[in-house]
């Protein structure tokens, strides 16, 4: 079973905002500034749900710095932040998913010899 193709950035970052959204009950876009969203608390919430939401989605382990709770940035540049960390670990995981694939097909292959 592979995993789902990962999400573009546009798609990345609008399940973030929508997630804001669902948290602040105000019209949100990719420019309105991190730090109004709610207090500390409300962004650290966001932050680990969407963690959740896109380990859930992808199977795939999101890595939240804890400087981005208080990262005075729009939106954007916290999903920027987020996607790039996002991607990495991704890739990642199907590099390795493919190096464990050929290693079992090896010890297969060795073990009919």
């Amino acid at each position: 079973m592979s995993a789902p193709q990962r999400p573009n950035f546009e798609q990345f970052r609008d399940s973030l905002i929508a997630l804001v959204k669902e948290h602040v009950k105000k019209e949100i876009d990719p420019l309105f500034p991190w730090l109004q969203v709610g207090d500390e608390q409300t962004r650290e919430t966001i932050l680990q749900q969407f963690k959740s939401r896109m380990e859930s989605a992808y199977g795939v382990e999101l890595v939240v710095e804890p400087h981005l709770v208080s990262l005075d940035r729009p939106i954007e540049s916290i999903a920027v932040q987020l996607h790039h960390v996002f991607n990495t670990v991704y890739l990642m995981e199907q590099i390795n998913a493919r190096i464990r694939a050929r290693l079992r097909k090896n010890d297969r292959t060795a073990c009919r010899h």
